[in-house]
């Protein structure tokens, strides 16, 4: 699953870059709408996760995640932090995304 979560992020990256280069309003729509699927896909994955979700170790009074599910953690944070300033920017209420 953390080789999916990788393959979306990738995706992801490349939808937005091809949306950096020639973005029309109807593309960048059309985007937001692929991102916010892959943030969808992403959060499936992390609630269906299978394997191991925290270290075997304490470090005191915490007890970190595993690496590969941080990867897919991490992975979904960013997508869906991406997918707001998207839907931000479909809007109108900011302009960060696409200047």
């Amino acid at each position: 699953m953390t080789i999916i979560a990788i393959i979306l992020d990738a995706f992801a990256a490349a939808c937005y870059l091809f949306l950096a280069q020639s973005g029309t309003s109807a593309l960048i729509t059309v985007g937001a709408g692929v991102q916010i699927i892959v943030t969808v896909l992403l959060l499936i994955i992390a609630i269906r996760f299978n394997g191991r979700r925290r270290a075997r170790y304490w470090s005191g009074t915490y007890h970190p995640f595993t690496f590969r599910f941080g990867i897919i953690l991490i992975s979904f944070a960013v997508n869906a932090l991406v997918a707001v300033l998207y839907v931000f920017y479909v809007t109108g209420t900011n302009q960060i995304l696409f200047p």
